[in-house]
């Protein structure tokens, strides 16, 4: 048996018990560690230490030892959790010896080391293992953590999913060996390269195929990113790449769309161009005409004209629409525009009766636009105010500046509004709600907004009419 001298000097906890449990020294460092004076526990059973379910079944544990000679314990060190004096959890290496005491005894002594750091800092290891695969997994992007050689340390299961492949598959190969490539030995050498280059310390990029398993080739982003460690040493390579197959598609389709409306545009040209002359020659014969015949003919032959007249505006309508806009940005005053804009229709107000008003908050407000297409805006906008009222409109413009500086107009009348369920098409191109419109008004307006970054929409005024909002960005820098 240890002497007591022996048994203090130890620096882990020890614990002598009998056959039965029962506690019959205990070393000094376990008050250090567990709370406990040596005198505390000699006498008590050993399951004082234990929680549960050990704390209820330690004494069966005990019994069917001595009745079998069977331990899982004995001659070995496990990892088990102990309750301090405090009540605190441990966690403690535990081995137990066996061993006789002078008169024959058996007795069983447990050294106890501290472990308790240690296991925690591997469950906050797995944790963040768990929370790092399950951000890592759950990406749509494909993922890969490659050692400096090009090989595969890590991968995510997007990246794996995309050609049927397990971890064990595709873990210690070359990067460049995967089954992403296996279509191209042109494009596994463009991949070991772009490895080496990364390696060296320079970031790539570049759009490339990938084979699935569908047995289709779709586009990605592709790139890889040296990682460093503390003393700028590459120590990992950080692959990225990005499913762009639907982008690649849809700009394929915009790039074919943009192509026939550019070529709608010139034939559009050239068809106002032929059907300009021919209108002004037929007018000008109507009126010539016009002066020959009776009233009853003149106000068929004035209708016609009328006719003419608005199918020549139309097509000038029509031709402005498609073209693309040629947007000359200038430094604006918000309100000087609101005003200049109201003072160039003001003859179309008076007649009438319309009641326009400016605010601004604050008073100046600077931002960079168009002036011409702007004004132009505002004009077709308020314009619309006064016809849907008839008579005695009242127009409220006001500017305001919202945070990370954005221009909010509102242009509000007193009309009969426009339905909510009319909203989203009034902005369509020929859908107009007016006898003798084009349908061309609004969407112009719209076209002209969004090409300065902005947006607008329809609400309900407070006045009972309809309210245009409009978002456009100022062009100024944050002060």
């Amino acid at each position: 048996m240890l002497s007591n001298t022996a048994i203090a000097s130890m620096l882990d906890p020890l614990v002598a018990i009998d056959d039965h449990g029962t506690i019959l020294m205990a070393g000094a460092a376990i008050e250090r560690v567990m709370g406990w004076k040596p005198e505390e526990l000699v006498g008590k059973n050993i399951k004082l230490l234990m929680p549960e379910p050990h704390h209820s079944l330690h004494d069966g544990y005990l019994e069917h030892y001595r009745r079998t000679g069977q331990t899982a314990i004995l001659g070995r060190t496990r990892t088990f959790e102990v309750v301090a004096k405090d009540g605190r959890r441990l966690f403690v290496d535990l081995s137990v010896e066996k061993g006789k005491l002078p008169d024959g005894r058996e007795i069983y002594t447990g050294t106890f080391r501290d472990v308790t750091e240690r296991i925690r800092a591997e469950e906050a290891l797995r944790e963040s293992e768990r929370r790092f695969h399950a951000i890592f997994d759950q990406t749509y992007q494909f993922l890969a953590l490659l050692r400096p050689d090009g090989t595969i340390v890590e991968i995510n299961q997007t990246a794996l999913d995309a050609t049927g492949s397990t971890r064990e598959d595709v873990y210690g190969r070359p990067f460049w060996e995967g089954p992403w490539w296996d279509y191209s030995e042109e494009i596994r050498t463009r991949i070991r390269e772009s490895v080496g280059r990364a390696a060296a310390g320079t970031f790539t990029r570049f759009e490339v195929e990938v084979l699935v398993r569908s047995g289709r080739l779709i586009s990605i982003d592709f790139s890889i990113k040296p990682m460093r460690d503390e003393t700028g040493r590459i120590v990992l390579l950080i692959h990225e790449g990005q499913d762009i197959t639907e982008i690649k598609r849809a700009q394929k389709q915009e790039t074919a769309m943009l192509r026939a409306l550019a070529s709608v545009g010139e034939q559009a040209a050239v068809l106002a161009h032929e059907i300009k002359n021919p209108i002004t020659a037929v007018n000008l014969a109507l009126r010539a005409v016009a002066d020959q015949i009776g009233e009853d003919q003149q106000a068929i032959l004035e209708d016609l004209a009328q006719r003419m007249q608005r199918l020549e505006q139309l097509m000038r309508r029509t031709l402005a629409f498609a073209k693309p806009l040629d947007l000359r940005r200038e430094l604006l005053d918000v309100r000087k525009l609101l005003e200049d804009t109201l003072a160039h229709i003001r003859v179309e107000l008076a007649k009438g009766g319309a009641d326009a008003r400016v605010a601004c908050d604050p008073p100046q407000i600077a931002f960079v636009g168009d002036a011409h297409h702007l004004e132009e805006v505002i004009s077709n906008l308020v314009r619309n105010a006064v016809e849907a009222q008839g008579f005695g409109a009242r127009i409220h413009l006001h500017a305001r500046l919202e945070p990370a500086n954005w221009l909010v107009l509102t242009i509000d009348d007193n009309g009969p509004g426009i339905p909510v369920e009319s909203r989203a098409s009034v902005f369509k191109p020929f859908v107009t709600t007016k006898r003798k419109g084009t349908g061309l008004g609004l969407a112009i307006v719209k076209k002209i907004i969004e090409e300065h970054g902005g947006t607008i929409q329809i609400d309900d005024a407070p006045q009972g009419g309809a309210r245009f909002v409009l978002r456009l960005p100022t062009g100024m820098s944050k002060s």
